[in-house]
């Protein structure tokens, strides 16, 4: 799954899989040569000393030190690569010369890529971004993350960190997105109740996730674990699901949709910074549920460049990151950030909108999660007469 959102139009893996069913049953940046100087080597050999698997806090003199002597980051991840590519172009302006790769992938394939090149020992990713609860359970149990503890994670909701090197890099929020035009000036649909009658009344026409998408399911198992599927069956009776949220915004946008429920909510990135996309969508959290849905990151066990792997989560988890992420349309979730440009993408923001965190649920990374899925499929599959 890569729950991310290209409006596009407008403007091996047996391995991991055996993993996970025996726990459960789930472009580059530009590159500027790496420089090294002489005073640094003592303190890159003791960054290097350092064990792959260390938990403890290494200065971030030593891990930029050692992060010299690497051959650049390699980041597997399932967000859209221009929005990841903003936040690397920040890293890399506080560590110029750190070379990123970043890839844009579905989770599964982030998964069994890794799985399939670390077994054989070829250079594969230092840092996974993924959603997936199922696949992130198996790979946590089978030691696919090492444990490191970012610098400012103190700073970050309990559920941040998620235990043995798994953090959340953000908690992305299921947001309802919709077609200014064919809306007619009308206020947008505050919430899942009311998006699901005017579908039933034939106000207009509404689209939702493909349970198939782990963002979807993800979502879909959030809302259902605190409401219920009372709404979820009356959305069913006339709403379609397309695909995921690429297929969902360019619907909207070409007007096959008046409304997308449970959208991902990177799509806020390009409804808030593309002009052309700006005045024909917009985009408004369920006041009566939002689902937040975990976008997991971790260290590999078979990091190539463990220090700069460290120097990047040290970043994200730091106020600066933070803006970059907030910039880029990610949940920034620091209990201590104020964006300094008004960027409405934060965790605090999510719950003045929606009347506090009680309005929220995080689907977890867990094995309830991974092992219901084939049943809760089927009972989706019955809601809306698929």
């Amino acid at each position: 799954m890569r729950a991310s959102v290209k409006i596009g139009v407008l403007a091996a893996a047996a391995a991991l899989t055996a993993a996970v069913t025996s726990c459960s049953a789930g472009g580059g940046s530009s590159s500027s040569p790496a420089s090294s100087a002489s005073s640094a080597s003592s303190a890159a050999s003791a960054a290097s000393a350092a064990s792959a698997a260390s938990a403890a806090p290494l200065s971030q003199a030593a891990l930029a030190a050692g992060s010299r002597h690497e051959k650049g980051l390699v980041i597997y991840s399932n967000a859209l690569l221009s929005q990841m590519q903003q936040v690397t172009k920040a890293f890399r302006a506080a560590y110029p010369w750190i070379n990123v790769t970043v890839t844009d992938d579905e989770d599964p394939v982030i998964f069994s890529k890794y799985a399939a090149e670390h077994g054989t020992g070829a250079r594969t990713a230092d840092i996974l971004i993924a959603s997936a609860p199922g696949l992130w359970a198996g790979a946590v149990a089978h030691g696919y993350v090492q444990p490191f503890t970012p610098a400012g994670i103190s700073d970050f909701p309990a559920f941040s960190s998620q235990g043995k090197g798994l953090y959340v890099l953000s908690p992305d929020p299921a947001v309802t997105i919709y077609n200014k035009l064919l809306l007619k000036g009308q206020a947008p649909p505050a919430t899942v109740a009311q998006i699901a009658q005017d579908g039933i009344s034939g106000k207009y026409k509404v689209a939702t996730y493909t349970i198939n998408n782990n963002f979807g399911y993800s979502a879909f198992w959030g809302y259902v674990h605190q409401e219920g599927w009372a709404a979820l069956d009356k959305l069913g009776q006339t709403a379609q699901t397309p695909g995921d949220g690429d297929t969902l915004a360019q619907d909207v946008a070409r007007g096959g949709f008046t409304v997308a429920v449970f959208e991902s909510g990177l799509v806020r990135g390009p409804i808030e910074t593309v002009p052309a996309d700006r005045k024909l969508l917009g985009w408004e959290y369920t006041k009566d549920f939002t689902p937040l849905i975990p976008r997991g990151i971790g260290i590999t066990a078979g990091a190539a460049s463990p220090d700069s792997a460290r120097l990047f989560l040290d970043f994200v988890f730091s106020h600066q990151g933070q803006q970059a992420l907030c910039d880029a349309g990610f949940e920034a979730s620091s209990n201590t950030f104020t964006p300094g440009n008004g960027c409405p993408n934060t965790l605090q923001a999510l719950y003045a909108a929606v009347g506090g965190a009680q309005h929220t649920y995080m689907t977890p990374f867990s094995q309830q999660v991974a092992t219901g899925q084939v049943s809760f499929t089927a009972r989706f599959r019955q809601a809306f007469r698929q």
